[in-house]
Protein backbone atom coordinates (compact mmCIF):
# COMPACT_ATOMS: atom_id res chain seq x y z
CA UNK A 1 0.00 0.00 0.00
CA UNK A 2 1.33 3.40 -0.94
CA UNK A 3 1.56 5.76 2.02
CA UNK A 4 0.10 9.22 1.66
CA UNK A 5 2.99 11.66 1.88
CA UNK A 6 2.91 14.12 4.76
CA UNK A 7 2.31 17.74 3.79
CA UNK A 8 5.52 19.77 3.82
CA UNK A 9 6.27 21.76 6.96
CA UNK A 10 5.75 25.52 6.63
CA UNK A 11 8.94 27.52 6.15
CA UNK A 12 10.50 28.67 9.43
CA UNK A 13 9.75 32.16 10.68
CA UNK A 14 11.99 34.28 12.89
CA UNK A 15 10.03 35.95 15.71
CA UNK A 16 11.49 38.85 17.68
CA UNK A 17 10.14 39.00 21.22
CA UNK A 18 10.29 42.23 23.19
CA UNK A 19 8.09 44.26 25.52
CA UNK A 20 6.40 45.92 22.54
CA UNK A 21 6.00 42.61 20.67
CA UNK A 22 4.38 40.92 23.65
CA UNK A 23 2.04 43.88 24.18
CA UNK A 24 0.96 43.49 20.57
CA UNK A 25 0.61 39.71 20.86
CA UNK A 26 -1.49 39.77 24.03
CA UNK A 27 -3.69 42.55 22.64
CA UNK A 28 -4.19 40.67 19.34
CA UNK A 29 -5.51 37.65 21.23
CA UNK A 30 -7.67 39.84 23.48
CA UNK A 31 -5.87 38.80 26.65
CA UNK A 32 -5.48 41.30 29.48
CA UNK A 33 -3.35 40.21 32.48
CA UNK A 34 -4.31 41.86 35.76
CA UNK A 35 -1.90 43.86 37.91
CA UNK A 36 1.72 44.66 37.15
CA UNK A 37 3.45 41.38 38.01
CA UNK A 38 5.48 39.04 35.84
CA UNK A 39 3.57 37.27 33.06
CA UNK A 40 4.59 34.00 31.42
CA UNK A 41 4.27 33.08 27.77
CA UNK A 42 4.81 29.92 25.75
CA UNK A 43 5.15 29.38 22.01
CA UNK A 44 4.41 25.86 20.80
CA UNK A 45 6.75 25.01 17.92
CA UNK A 46 9.55 27.58 18.26
CA UNK A 47 13.03 27.64 19.80
CA UNK A 48 15.30 30.47 20.92
CA UNK A 49 18.00 31.19 18.35
CA UNK A 50 20.36 31.85 21.25
CA UNK A 51 19.78 30.99 24.89
CA UNK A 52 19.36 34.14 27.00
CA UNK A 53 21.42 34.20 30.20
CA UNK A 54 18.99 36.49 32.02
CA UNK A 55 16.77 39.47 31.34
CA UNK A 56 17.14 41.09 27.95
CA UNK A 57 15.36 43.79 25.95
CA UNK A 58 14.64 41.46 23.04
CA UNK A 59 15.40 37.99 21.76
CA UNK A 60 14.68 35.94 18.67
CA UNK A 61 13.01 32.55 18.34
CA UNK A 62 12.52 30.53 15.18
CA UNK A 63 9.56 28.30 14.34
CA UNK A 64 10.25 24.57 14.14
CA UNK A 65 8.15 21.45 13.59
CA UNK A 66 7.11 19.47 16.67
CA UNK A 67 8.23 15.84 16.87
CA UNK A 68 7.32 14.98 20.51
CA UNK A 69 10.85 13.63 20.92
CA UNK A 70 12.89 16.85 21.22
CA UNK A 71 12.04 19.98 23.19
CA UNK A 72 10.75 22.31 20.48
CA UNK A 73 8.89 25.03 22.31
CA UNK A 74 9.76 28.30 24.02
CA UNK A 75 8.75 29.25 27.55
CA UNK A 76 9.39 32.78 28.71
CA UNK A 77 8.86 35.50 31.29
CA UNK A 78 7.70 39.05 30.58
CA UNK A 79 8.58 41.81 33.04
CA UNK A 80 6.11 44.50 32.04
CA UNK A 81 7.38 47.14 34.48
CA UNK A 82 11.00 46.63 33.47
CA UNK A 83 10.08 46.21 29.78
CA UNK A 84 12.31 43.15 29.48
CA UNK A 85 11.96 39.48 28.64
CA UNK A 86 13.54 36.08 29.17
CA UNK A 87 12.94 32.87 27.23
CA UNK A 88 14.24 29.31 27.27
CA UNK A 89 13.90 26.10 25.30
CA UNK A 90 11.30 23.71 26.65
CA UNK A 91 8.19 21.79 25.72
CA UNK A 92 4.44 22.40 25.88
CA UNK A 93 3.65 18.96 24.47
CA UNK A 94 4.10 15.59 26.22
CA UNK A 95 6.93 13.22 25.40
CA UNK A 96 6.12 10.77 22.61
CA UNK A 97 6.55 7.55 24.63
CA UNK A 98 4.06 8.77 27.24
CA UNK A 99 1.50 9.63 24.54
CA UNK A 100 1.84 6.23 22.88
CA UNK A 101 1.58 4.35 26.19
CA UNK A 102 -1.60 6.22 27.05
CA UNK A 103 -3.09 5.65 23.59
CA UNK A 104 -2.37 1.91 23.84
CA UNK A 105 -4.47 1.50 26.99
CA UNK A 106 -7.78 -0.31 26.67
CA UNK A 107 -11.35 0.63 27.41
CA UNK A 108 -12.03 3.65 29.61
CA UNK A 109 -8.33 4.02 30.38
CA UNK A 110 -7.48 4.69 26.71
CA UNK A 111 -5.66 8.00 26.41
CA UNK A 112 -5.65 8.67 30.15
CA UNK A 113 -2.53 9.74 31.99
CA UNK A 114 -1.09 11.93 29.24
CA UNK A 115 -2.48 15.29 28.15
CA UNK A 116 -1.73 18.24 25.91
CA UNK A 117 -2.70 21.69 27.15
CA UNK A 118 -4.94 23.61 24.76
CA UNK A 119 -3.66 27.04 23.64
CA UNK A 120 -5.10 29.72 25.88
CA UNK A 121 -4.64 32.10 28.78
CA UNK A 122 -4.40 30.46 32.21
CA UNK A 123 -3.93 32.55 35.35
CA UNK A 124 -3.37 29.95 38.05
CA UNK A 125 0.27 28.79 38.04
CA UNK A 126 1.35 28.99 41.69
CA UNK A 127 4.71 28.57 43.38
CA UNK A 128 5.01 25.13 44.94
CA UNK A 129 6.66 21.76 44.43
CA UNK A 130 6.31 19.32 41.56
CA UNK A 131 6.10 15.69 42.77
CA UNK A 132 6.12 16.84 46.39
CA UNK A 133 7.72 14.34 48.76
CA UNK A 134 9.28 12.24 45.99
CA UNK A 135 12.94 11.95 45.06
CA UNK A 136 12.30 13.82 41.80
CA UNK A 137 10.36 16.57 43.57
CA UNK A 138 11.55 20.14 43.06
CA UNK A 139 10.39 23.76 43.20
CA UNK A 140 8.07 24.54 40.32
CA UNK A 141 4.82 26.26 39.40
CA UNK A 142 1.74 24.19 40.20
CA UNK A 143 -1.54 24.10 38.33
CA UNK A 144 -4.31 24.96 40.79
CA UNK A 145 -7.44 25.46 38.65
CA UNK A 146 -9.25 23.82 35.75
CA UNK A 147 -8.05 24.18 32.18
CA UNK A 148 -8.67 22.79 28.69
CA UNK A 149 -6.59 19.85 27.53
CA UNK A 150 -6.74 17.06 24.98
CA UNK A 151 -6.01 13.34 25.11
CA UNK A 152 -4.87 11.28 22.16
CA UNK A 153 -6.40 7.93 21.28
CA UNK A 154 -3.95 7.24 18.45
CA UNK A 155 -0.53 8.56 19.49
CA UNK A 156 1.16 11.71 18.19
CA UNK A 157 0.44 14.26 16.94
CA UNK A 158 -2.55 15.66 18.79
CA UNK A 159 -5.28 16.93 16.48
CA UNK A 160 -8.25 19.28 16.69
CA UNK A 161 -10.38 16.12 16.68
CA UNK A 162 -8.60 14.66 19.74
CA UNK A 163 -11.01 14.47 22.72
CA UNK A 164 -11.22 17.78 24.61
CA UNK A 165 -11.56 17.94 28.40
CA UNK A 166 -11.96 20.66 31.02
CA UNK A 167 -10.67 19.99 34.51
CA UNK A 168 -7.54 19.85 36.63
CA UNK A 169 -5.13 17.12 35.48
CA UNK A 170 -2.41 18.58 37.78
CA UNK A 171 0.00 19.30 34.96
CA UNK A 172 2.54 21.73 36.38
CA UNK A 173 5.36 23.84 34.96
CA UNK A 174 8.64 22.27 36.03
CA UNK A 175 12.16 21.25 34.99
CA UNK A 176 12.34 19.00 31.93
CA UNK A 177 15.23 16.71 32.96
CA UNK A 178 17.09 17.48 29.74
CA UNK A 179 20.33 19.37 30.30
CA UNK A 180 20.15 21.79 27.38
CA UNK A 181 17.05 20.82 25.40
CA UNK A 182 19.08 19.63 22.42
CA UNK A 183 19.10 15.91 23.19
CA UNK A 184 16.03 13.71 22.57
CA UNK A 185 13.89 12.92 25.58
CA UNK A 186 12.32 14.97 28.35
CA UNK A 187 10.07 14.47 31.35
CA UNK A 188 6.46 15.36 30.50
CA UNK A 189 3.16 13.53 30.37
CA UNK A 190 1.37 16.85 29.95
CA UNK A 191 3.27 19.33 32.09
CA UNK A 192 4.98 22.38 30.63
CA UNK A 193 8.74 21.92 31.02
CA UNK A 194 11.89 24.00 30.69
CA UNK A 195 15.24 22.52 29.63
CA UNK A 196 17.70 21.88 32.45
CA UNK A 197 18.20 19.68 35.50
CA UNK A 198 16.54 20.30 38.88
CA UNK A 199 17.72 20.57 42.46
CA UNK A 200 16.09 17.53 44.08
CA UNK A 201 16.88 14.58 46.41
CA UNK A 202 17.54 12.28 43.43
CA UNK A 203 20.52 14.47 42.45
CA UNK A 204 22.21 14.62 45.86
CA UNK A 205 25.68 14.69 44.31
CA UNK A 206 24.71 17.70 42.12
CA UNK A 207 22.63 19.88 44.37
CA UNK A 208 22.00 22.95 42.19
CA UNK A 209 19.52 23.63 39.41
CA UNK A 210 21.31 23.77 36.07
CA UNK A 211 20.77 24.90 32.48
CA UNK A 212 18.01 27.23 31.28
CA UNK A 213 15.79 25.94 34.09
CA UNK A 214 18.11 27.50 36.68
CA UNK A 215 17.73 30.95 35.09
CA UNK A 216 13.96 30.57 34.67
CA UNK A 217 13.59 29.32 38.26
CA UNK A 218 15.79 32.03 39.77
CA UNK A 219 13.98 34.86 37.97
CA UNK A 220 10.60 33.54 39.14
CA UNK A 221 11.68 32.91 42.71
CA UNK A 222 13.50 36.27 42.99
CA UNK A 223 10.14 38.06 43.28
CA UNK A 224 7.49 37.88 45.97
CA UNK A 225 4.75 37.14 43.43
CA UNK A 226 2.99 33.82 44.15
CA UNK A 227 0.76 33.30 41.11
CA UNK A 228 1.69 33.67 37.46
CA UNK A 229 -0.59 33.85 34.40
CA UNK A 230 0.58 32.24 31.17
CA UNK A 231 -0.46 32.67 27.54
CA UNK A 232 0.20 29.60 25.39
CA UNK A 233 0.04 30.10 21.62
CA UNK A 234 0.99 28.17 18.49
CA UNK A 235 4.22 29.79 17.30
CA UNK A 236 2.91 30.04 13.74
CA UNK A 237 -0.01 32.16 14.94
CA UNK A 238 2.36 34.44 16.87
CA UNK A 239 4.51 34.82 13.75
CA UNK A 240 1.48 35.85 11.69
CA UNK A 241 0.37 38.45 14.25
CA UNK A 242 3.80 39.98 14.72
CA UNK A 243 4.37 39.92 10.95
CA UNK A 244 1.16 41.95 10.48
CA UNK A 245 -0.43 39.14 8.52
CA UNK A 246 -4.09 38.17 8.77
CA UNK A 247 -5.57 34.98 10.19
CA UNK A 248 -5.87 32.03 7.77
CA UNK A 249 -8.94 32.24 5.54
CA UNK A 250 -12.09 30.97 7.17
CA UNK A 251 -10.75 31.36 10.72
CA UNK A 252 -12.26 33.53 13.44
CA UNK A 253 -10.23 36.56 14.55
CA UNK A 254 -7.34 35.73 16.85
CA UNK A 255 -9.04 34.19 19.89
CA UNK A 256 -8.04 31.60 22.49
CA UNK A 257 -9.49 30.23 25.70
CA UNK A 258 -9.43 33.15 28.15
CA UNK A 259 -9.83 35.89 25.52
CA UNK A 260 -12.17 38.72 26.51
CA UNK A 261 -13.98 41.55 24.75
CA UNK A 262 -16.26 42.45 21.87
CA UNK A 263 -14.75 39.89 19.47
CA UNK A 264 -15.72 37.16 21.93
CA UNK A 265 -19.25 38.57 22.24
CA UNK A 266 -19.54 38.50 18.45
CA UNK A 267 -18.38 34.85 18.42
CA UNK A 268 -20.90 33.95 21.12
CA UNK A 269 -23.62 35.63 19.06
CA UNK A 270 -22.72 33.64 15.94
CA UNK A 271 -22.62 30.41 17.91
CA UNK A 272 -26.01 31.19 19.49
CA UNK A 273 -27.51 31.91 16.06
CA UNK A 274 -26.21 28.53 14.88
CA UNK A 275 -27.75 26.78 17.90
CA UNK A 276 -24.37 25.71 19.27
CA UNK A 277 -24.27 28.01 22.32
CA UNK A 278 -27.07 28.49 24.84
CA UNK A 279 -25.40 30.89 27.26
CA UNK A 280 -25.28 34.67 27.55
CA UNK A 281 -22.95 36.85 25.49
CA UNK A 282 -20.53 37.49 28.36
CA UNK A 283 -17.55 38.55 26.27
CA UNK A 284 -15.38 35.94 27.96
CA UNK A 285 -14.19 32.88 26.06
CA UNK A 286 -14.77 30.33 28.81
CA UNK A 287 -14.89 26.54 28.59
CA UNK A 288 -18.57 26.50 27.59
CA UNK A 289 -18.01 28.92 24.73
CA UNK A 290 -14.82 27.15 23.67
CA UNK A 291 -16.55 23.78 23.42
CA UNK A 292 -19.36 25.27 21.34
CA UNK A 293 -16.76 26.87 19.08
CA UNK A 294 -14.38 23.95 18.65
CA UNK A 295 -16.49 20.80 18.92
CA UNK A 296 -18.48 20.18 15.78
CA UNK A 297 -21.78 18.25 16.06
Amino acid sequence: MTKTPRPPSPPPHAITLSHAALEKLFAAFHVHPEGKGLVLFALRGALPVKQAMGWTRSLTVRTVALDYLHMRCTLGIWDREGERVFAAAGSTVPYRDNVEKAAARKGRAKGKGTNQLEPGFYADLTKGEHLQGKRNGHQALRQTESRLYRRSLSGVPYRETSPLYYGNPYDNLHCGWNADGKRPGYSSAGCLVVAGMPHCPRREERTLDTGPWKIFHDLIYAVGQKRFPILLLPAESAALVLGNRSAPKGRNPWLVFGSEGEEVKALQGRLADAGAYKGRATGRLDARTYRAWKIKP
